[in-house]
Parts: structure tokens; sequence; C-alpha cells
């Protein structure tokens, strides 16, 4: 059976942290396996925890007022290693709109926020990590933005195969479509269209 400190010391991208930072955080890490389908969280629950996504996909969605179901974010394991925490967290809120979804087998790490958050003040790589989990999640933000404010739908979508290839392969395509603001059947002739513009494989 792996012990948390032994999950936390072959995570890469907490190579930063030294022994003893990394044994303070397996002191309050829950690993949890969500299989496909399993929700972590549902909309109007109440979310105490941040957490390390190590393998697998999720998305998160909420429903408008008229039923129109919004996916918002994805989350992989291809993305850069962040600590995750819902939205509401920046206005500091614990009650959710999200539901978060595991669209593959997936494997998180989870911390709860306040503990984590007091880790974080007392040891510099812990604070680093939370820095520059914050940035990423920051500029995932403004990429976002930028994109609906002044990209077709075409560029969106070639930008979002670049940059999101493993979402791209395991994900349904209804997903993709409305998280690029776009129907299911204009996302098959933007992809039919993409395809013809290759050039064919030697």
């Amino acid at each position: 059976m792996v012990t948390q400190l032994e999950l936390l010391k072959h995570l890469e991208y907490l190579h930063q942290l030294n022994d003893e930072e990394r044994f303070e955080m397996s002191k309050i890490c829950k690993p949890l396996f969500l299989p496909k389908k399993t929700k972590l969280v549902e909309s109007d629950d109440m979310f105490n925890y941040v957490f390390v996504l190590t393998t697998g996909l999720l998305r998160w969605y909420f429903y408008s007022e008229d039923g129109t179901e919004n996916n918002v974010f994805f989350s992989s394991e291809a993305d850069e290693a962040s600590i995750i925490g819902i939205p509401e967290y920046y206005a500091d809120k614990r009650e959710t709109k999200y539901t978060i979804e595991a669209v593959t087998d997936t494997q998180i790490l989870m911390f709860p926020k306040d503990k984590f958050e007091e880790l974080a003040f007392q040891h510099k790589g812990i604070f680093q990590f939370y820095i520059k989990s914050l940035k990423t999640i920051i500029n995932i933000l403004r990429i976002r933005t930028e994109q609906f404010c002044s990209a077709s739908p075409s560029t969106r979508y070639e930008d979002f195969l670049i940059a999101r290839s493993y979402i791209t392969k395991n994900t349904n395509r209804k997903y993709i479509a409305n998280f690029l603001g776009i129907t299911p059947n204009s996302l098959s002739r933007l992809s039919a269209r993409i395809h013809k513009k290759r050039p064919p494989k030697k």
C-alpha cells in the first residue's frame, strides 16, 4: 500500500519541496480515486478542500436558470500541476454552483483548504507552489476571456486542439463544443474543414 508521503515524493512537480514540507503535506493529504462519471462535487455542495489532479480528467459545469449546461473548465493530467479549489473560494465562499465530474478514471490528492493554507504560510516551498498555482489559474482565465472576446470559433477550436490535445482525445465532443461556445454540428463542420486543410500523412 503506497502511503501519502510516498505519493508526494514521486510527484515530479513537488520535487521543489524539501522532505519536511512533503512530510507536512502528507499528514493532511487524502488520496481519492474517482471512477469515470463519478462526481467529486455537486451544485450547492459545501466543499472545503483543495486538490491536485495526478491522473485523469475532470470537467467543471453548472446549469443556467433555463436548464442549459455550461462546461466552463477542464482539468487534466496533461496540464501543468496546480493546487485547485472551487471558483467560489476566490470570493471567500464554501458553497459552489459547480458540478465537478470525472470524465475518465481519475486520481486526485485532497487537502483541507484551511490546513493547506496554514502550511503555505509556514513553509516557503509550499507557498511557492500555491502562488505558482494561482498564477496558472489566472493565466488560463486570461486566455479563455481573450479568446471569447476576439477569436473566431474556428480559431478557438484550432487553439484547443493544439493546447488541449489530451482533452480532445478523452472527452465527449458535445462538452468541447459547449466549452468553446458553439454547437456540436458547428464543431463537426470545423473539424472536417481543419482535417481537409492538413497535409496527408506520408
